[in-house]
């Protein structure tokens, strides 16, 4: 499929059956060369920021890829702290396959995660 760019907004959890359902769809986009999620919490988020942060580097899914980014609400700001401090945890694993990776908290609820080429 020749998508360029893919944008997912969702205003309900963003749960396991969620990521499933996209995790094959984001594998057959060879061409992909930005990619937006806007999502709302829930432990789908975790898989999907494993996933377009590395997983798809390592496999070589999208070679195209220029920039991803993972905007993620929550209703806490304890809940926010969490996905910040695990993806700050694994920062170093992402990192390695962009040229520029941030993770940031913004209005103590949202965690904003990008990466560019």
């Amino acid at each position: 499929m020749d998508v360029r760019i893919f944008r997912w907004s969702q205003s309900m959890t963003f749960d396991l059956a969620v990521f499933n359902s996209l995790h094959d769809f984001l594998c057959n986009l060879s061409c992909l060369q930005n990619l937006e999620f806007y999502v709302r919490h829930g432990l789908g988020i975790y898989y999907l920021i494993n996933f377009v942060f590395c997983g798809a580097s390592e496999h070589g899914v999208w070679r195209d890829i220029r920039s991803v980014q993972v905007d993620a609400s929550y209703n806490s700001p304890s809940e926010a702290s969490h996905l910040f401090d695990h993806t700050v945890r694994h920062q170093p694993q992402y990192e390695k396959w962009w040229k520029s990776f941030t993770v940031t908290i913004e209005y103590s609820t949202r965690v904003a995660i990008t990466a560019s080429m």
